[in-house]
């Protein structure tokens, strides 16, 4: 944003008329005139068109421009703002087991829905530290706690599910999240936990690893994910992919158990993609980021420059007054 410090100085901008005025029609009509019989020649030899004539004129004004300019002493104020206050640690706890490619969330899969609705969670948070692990028989952390949102999307659309899980291990999946938020020293601590299943594998039982999320003051935010019934199963046969129907259940009774332990009230539950999307923007408002935002500019200064392409100017003018029209100083 370009401002002036001394903006009163632009008024003198008006001392342009009365020199113009001076200069086309005062000073053009004292000049010493030469009766010649072939004027026409002359004017060819000198180059003496209008605009010739008034080059001179027009430097000097743009001399006195950039010179009032100078004076007016313009500058360039970058924006700039400080952020103070705490933001939130977030993990995002992602089921990756087999039953994800259930595809009851047309027209993709439980994982690709969970996956896209997560994209638009991360991008409405600002000045948060979010990670992602994922767990099927065994928990891998993905992406350790971080505000490099981009590598975050990068990692978050590579998930991809583990065909060669032979169950869910919820507990395995929850005590990894805890382990990556207990060092927090963020204000709040979250994690979001999607699956489709039940535990049925790893060495952690789910409601151990709410207590000892609970210890550390971390909430847990449980989401069971699809339709309850027979959904369709994509099954690989010797003529491709089919599908059958098949029912997974979800146990939402120890998702509500983590939730009560880790102060969440309850567990939420999403049969399609906009329930999924609406219970992320519910998480979304209750773990508002409490931040102060101070506006502050940095300066460029300008006016050396004003000053150095008026000095030019004035040199061009000097040329061209006495090396290109001859005249006499």
């Amino acid at each position: 944003m370009l401002e002036f410090v001394n903006p009163n100085w632009l008024w003198a901008l008006l001392i342009l008329i009365p020199i113009l005025l001076f200069e086309i029609f005062v000073k053009q009509k004292k000049q010493i005139r030469l009766i010649h019989s072939r004027v026409s020649l002359l004017k060819e030899i000198a180059g003496s068109g209008w605009f010739y004539q008034y080059i001179p004129i027009l430097i000097r004004s743009l001399v006195i421009i950039l010179l009032i300019m100078a004076l007016a002493r313009p500058r360039l104020a970058h924006k700039r703002q400080q952020i103070t206050g705490k933001g939130i640690d977030i993990i995002l706890a992602i089921d990756v087991s087999g039953s994800m490619k259930a595809v009851d969330f047309k027209p993709t899969n439980r994982l690709e829905a969970a996956k896209k609705v997560a994209v638009n969670f991360i991008n409405n948070r600002h000045n948060d530290r979010i990670g992602t692990i994922v767990f099927s028989e065994n928990a891998l952390t993905q992406c350790p706690l971080t505000l490099d949102y981009n590598i975050l999307m990068t990692i978050m659309d590579n998930i991809q599910i583990n065909e060669d899980a032979n169950g869910t291990a919820i507990g395995m999946g929850l005590a990894t999240a805890v382990a990556r938020l207990k060092e927090s020293e963020a204000k709040s601590k979250v994690i979001i936990l999607i699956t489709d299943g039940r535990n049925n594998a790893g060495e952690i039982d789910p409601l151990m690893a709410a207590d000892l999320a609970a210890t550390y003051d971390i909430k847990v935010y449980p989401i069971g994910v699809g339709s309850e019934g027979m959904v369709d199963y994509p099954v690989q046969t010797a003529f491709g992919t089919r599908y059958q129907k098949v029912k997974i259940e979800i146990d939402m009774d120890v998702l509500n158990r983590i939730a009560e332990i880790t102060g969440t009230e309850r567990a939420r539950r999403a049969t399609n993609t906009e329930e999924l999307k609406t219970i992320l923007k519910y998480i979304d408002e209750m773990e508002k980021t409490e931040i102060k935002i101070n506006d502050y500019y940095i300066y460029q200064e300008l006016f050396w420059r004003y000053l150095i392409a008026a000095f030019v100017l004035l040199a061009l003018e000097f040329i061209f007054r006495i090396i290109i029209k001859k005249e006499i100083p």
